[in-house]
């Protein structure tokens, strides 16, 4: 009873950190910020999925993209000093269905490799997903030049791809060092 009261709390948590970073994802102001909580998000995200399965993790996501869509539906969004019509709503699909798969390819990683590769891996699928998505948008509403596009789409990938190296690096030597305490209180006994 205990332990269900203790994760049923750590869920919660954790679905309330998703909604929390969700909401300062639409006020980033610069790439490598964006790119920072989208991160965040998903390694969230792989750390539901890990604990509670897949579809705890998308619906802790899909309820705090819901939650946010509501407060920031009508949230003015400026890039170039231009109004930028449809921004939110197309950066909550773009996450959700970048998470989407970032889970399936998580869930179905942890069982050949590590978490901290699992974890990198799913977190290039959800980066590339997420800036060809966000790169149509902005091709589509003819906000920016090709060339532009590409340029902030590979930004945006490097940062992803830099912040998701030191994460799982960190979640690996973390594990690593939980490995070896347990190993060596083990054989204290």
């Amino acid at each position: 009873m205990i332990n269900k009261i203790v994760d049923n709390k750590l869920y919660i948590c954790s679905t309330l950190l998703l909604c929390a970073l969700t909401y300062l994802l639409n006020f980033c102001t610069a790439i490598y910020q964006c790119a920072l909580i989208f991160t965040l998000i998903a390694i969230t995200a792989n750390a539901i999925t890990f604990t509670y399965g897949k579809s705890k993790s998308l619906k802790g996501i899909a309820f705090a993209i819901v939650i946010n869509f509501a407060l920031l539906l009508h949230l003015p969004y400026y890039i170039g000093g231009k109004i930028v019509n449809g921004l939110v709503f197309a950066s909550f699909l773009s996450l959700m269905i970048s998470m989407y798969w970032s889970n399936s390819v998580f869930q179905k990683l942890t069982s050949k490799f590590s978490i901290a590769i699992s974890n990198a891996l799913s977190l290039v699928v959800a980066s590339i997903i997420d800036g060809f998505i966000m790169g149509l948008f902005f091709i589509l509403n003819n906000q920016f030049s090709y060339s532009r596009v590409l340029d902030i789409f590979s930004r945006e990938l490097s940062y992803k791809m830099l912040y998701g190296f030191v994460a799982s690096t960190i979640i690996f030597v973390v594990l690593k060092m939980f490995k070896t305490n347990n190993l060596n209180h083990n054989l204290n006994k």
